[in-house]
Formats: structure tokens, C-alpha cells, sequence
């Protein structure tokens, strides 16, 4: 099985967009020792999930999606375990899931604040779906008891945004996949390339 820092260390690195961290970079930012991120990092390593080269003195780290296991790592990285206010949503937009390809929590109602005053959800949907979506969520929408802001993006989109909006980039760090873990893996990997 996985450890939580182990998934701390692949959702750091999946959503660094192929750019090679350092250990110490990457301790830090998933706040665990180097000892335990350099550990980490070698079982990765070992494992083919990662690979690392060598810039000046340091060695660097990335996702290797050349490797099967890499994405199915990340798919069980990015499946939630479910619960409180979140695993309620979670049922309540199940409604739209057919029409929608990824749908991803984000913002305050994931963290651990008493009241948020809104739920915002990342919804990535093929144009072609757009109408329905519209329609159902619209229905969907009335039945949560907060305010729903739906970002709406297609692939292409949630692609080229990462390349330039930091928004994004916290959306892949910190959000609560619900569904569409392989196609969100398929974006990023292409991202990558």
C-alpha cells in the first residue's frame, strides 16, 4: 500500500508539470523530513515511477509516465477517501457524472473551515456535452444547500491553463478528484511531453 506522504510526494511531483525537484525541494513542500522524502524518492526510484537526473550537484526528480505503474499510482493517489461535507457533494453531483469527463472539488469547502460560503467545483466536459450539462446541473445545483461556482473547462483548455495559471496548479495539488482520475492523468502527461 501507499503511505500518506508517499501520496504527498507523487501529487507534488504530478503536479510540478515534469519540472525535476531536489529532495529538499520536494521535503519541503510536502512539509516531511529529507530523510523520509529521500527514502521516498528511492523506493520510487527502484520502482521506475520516478526518474531522476543529475544537474550540477543535485539530483533532480520527475514522474516517469513511460512506466505503467506510474499511472496507476497516481490513479490511486487521486482517488479521495470520502467523508463529512465533502462525501455529501460528492453524492449530490454523482447526478451530472455521465455527462461530465473530470469533476474536481477545490477551495474552502475541502479544508477544514467551519462555514464556507460556497462549493467550487472544476468540471472538464467535452464541448459537445455543454447543453446537457447546463441543463442537468442547473437541476443538480438547487439541491445543494450552498452556492455552486462551476469552472468549466475542456481538456484542451485545463491543459493550456496549467501551462499558465497558478489557479490550476493548486486545482491538481489540493482538489478532491471525484471522478475522471485517468483522464486527469492523460492531461498532465501530455502536459509533460
Amino acid at each position: 500500500m501507499i503511505t500518506e506522504n508517499e501520496k504527498k510526494v507523487m501529487r507534488m511531483l504530478f503536479a510540478s508539470l515534469g519540472e525535476p525537484y531536489s529532495i529538499n525541494q520536494i521535503a519541503k513542500e510536502c512539509k516531511i523530513s529529507p530523510n523520509g522524502a529521500f527514502k521516498i524518492l528511492k523506493k520510487f526510484e527502484a520502482e521506475g515511477i520516478i526518474s531522476a537526473k543529475k544537474i550540477a550537484n543535485i539530483k533532480a526528480h520527475s514522474l516517469d509516465f513511460e512506466n505503467e505503474k506510474t499511472r496507476n499510482i497516481l490513479k490511486l493517489v487521486l482517488i479521495p477517501e470520502l467523508e463529512g461535507r465533502v462525501k455529501y457533494r460528492a453524492e449530490d453531483l454523482k447526478k451530472i457524472k455521465d455527462i461530465v469527463e473530470v469533476c474536481v472539488l477545490f477551495g474552502s469547502y475541502i479544508t477544514k473551515k467551519e462555514e464556507p460560503n460556497d462549493l467550487d467545483v472544476l468540471f472538464i466536459i467535452n464541448p459537445k456535452n455543454f447543453k446537457k450539462f447546463k441543463e442537468a446541473s442547473e437541476i443538480t445545483f438547487r439541491t445543494i444547500p450552498i452556492k455552486v461556482h462551476d469552472v468549466l473547462q475542456t481538456k484542451k483548455d485545463f491543459a493550456s491553463n496549467l501551462r499558465i495559471n497558478n489557479v490550476s496548479l493548486e486545482i491538481l495539488k489540493k482538489g478532491v478528484v471525484l471522478w475522471g482520475q485517468d483522464e486527469l492523468i492523460e492531461i498532465v502527461e501530455n502536459v509533460y511531453k
